[in-house]
């Protein structure tokens, strides 16, 4: 294992949740560099939004087609990056933020579909860095391309270079998904595997491999990057447990945590010292708790219950609540439950099967149908402010985006900009 040289990392501690401050002010005030935001959380800092859609219903401002997939979406200094299949091909495309024409696109690979058929494109989001943008493909191409212009700087298979089997002819796979996390000099995805290579971080000037770490399952949810007692750490949800490692890959500690398909696929959400997760086919959510003594970690279960199973919507925490979709095959449901102690507070059929972000006290859904609804984030009820149907259709599996006050949204046709700002903003 090589050791990082070491520099100057200048961060934001947010929630527990660390931020490289630099890179998030090139990306702009606004920017939306990663999945599930800045702080890969799902929760904006953004205000002066329109929430009173029924009487002020906000304005599209452009729609494109983008072709299949279920990326979401990253933006930086006004230009909108996301993952879709075109053609045959998998694609990483770049939009102008403010006009929704594309400014360039760059092939991944053949195009991909899963044994199941569920839906064919690229699952992963683009991670904007420091006018790169680093890509990982359902096949596990990972690759650096140019802001500008798209050009490939390197490109590596997770796969081949970890020594993973390809999993893609299993029954129960539904392709790369892992976001890439960038850390210092380093991206770290997830391929999953059973000899200390599950998780893995490659250089982000060349692509080369310099550690692995793990011999866990695979995961479908995303890395992230965190501060806990005082130690910068990967907090990585993989198929059967919640891992905690070094910035080297060195394990820190470990919680098991696993559904019967070992198919966990919501991103991990930090809290200060404290760490949530949840999974759906029967596993459940629970809060735990981190603290060292002597460089010795321990890992103390808060709660656990199963009245929360998110399946790859990530629950969004605002203020003492954390408001997620539970349900898997069946009827899902929005559900709103106490953080500290995991008790619902209520339960909702609206909107059904969804994913969400945080804005100024509201949540954003986009309903697997293509609806999109504004819900205030109270405690005490479901309270509806707003519905926008039409703009997309059926298998809007992608959760939305928000930058400079633009809402973005995908299906498997089009990606859609929403204006969300007060009239008197824009």
């Amino acid at each position: 294992m090589r050791k990082l040289n070491s520099g100057v990392l200048v961060c934001l501690f947010l929630t527990g949740i660390m931020v490289d401050a630099e890179s998030a002010e090139r990306a702009g005030s606004g920017g939306w560099p990663q999945f599930l935001g800045p702080n890969r959380n799902g929760v904006s800092r953004e205000t002066g939004m329109n929430f009173d859609w029924i009487a002020v219903p906000p304005p599209v401002v452009w729609k494109k087609k983008s072709g299949a997939g279920y990326s979401s979406v990253a933006v930086a200094r006004d230009r909108v990056f996301v993952g879709a299949q075109q053609d045959g091909s998998d694609l990483v495309l770049c939009f102008d933020a403010a006009t929704g024409g594309i400014l360039w696109s760059h092939r991944i690979a053949d195009g991909y579909i899963d044994v199941q058929k569920q839906g064919p494109g690229p699952r992963a989001t683009p991670t904007w860095h420091d006018g790169r943008v680093y890509c990982l493909g359902p096949g596990g191409d990972l690759m650096c391309l140019q802001e500008e212009d798209g050009g490939e700087i390197w490109r590596t298979n997770v796969y081949i270079a970890c020594d993973v089997p390809n999993p893609a002819g299993e029954n129960l796979y539904w392709g790369m998904s892992t976001s890439p996390l960038v850390i210092d000099e380093l991206v770290v995805c997830q391929p999953g595997g059973d000899q200390d290579n599950s998780i893995a971080a490659f250089d982000l000037q060349s692509g080369k491999k310099v550690w692995t770490s793990g011999s866990d399952y695979r995961s479908y949810g995303s890395p992230v990057l965190a501060r806990i007692g005082g130690q910068r750490q990967i907090i990585c949800y993989a198929g059967d447990a919640v891992l905690g490692l070094t910035p080297e890959g060195t394990a820190l500690w470990r919680y098991e945590h696993r559904n019967q398909h070992k198919c966990n696929c919501a991103t991990p959400v930090v809290l200060g010292d404290r760490v949530f997760v949840s999974t759906a086919y029967g596993g459940g959510s629970s809060l735990i708790e981190l603290t060292s003594r002597g460089g010795t970690w321990r890992v103390e279960e808060q709660w656990n219950s199963r009245q929360l199973q998110t399946l790859f919507a990530t629950g969004i925490v605002v203020g003492d609540h954390i408001y997620g979709c539970h349900g898997d095959l069946k009827v899902c449901t929005l559900r709103c439950a106490e953080l500290s102690t995991g008790k619902l507070k209520w339960v909702s059929r609206v909107p059904g099967r969804c994913s969400m972000i945080a804005v100024d006290g509201h949540l954003i859904c986009l309903s697997e149908d293509g609806v999109v609804r504004v819900v205030k984030a109270s405690p005490e009820q479901y309270i509806e402010r707003g519905v926008i149907r039409g703009q997309l259709g059926d298998k809007a599996w992608s959760t939305p985006a928000l930058a400079d006050g633009r809402l973005y949204l995908r299906d498997h046709k089009h990606l859609v900009c929403i204006d969300l700002r007060r009239p008197d903003r824009r």
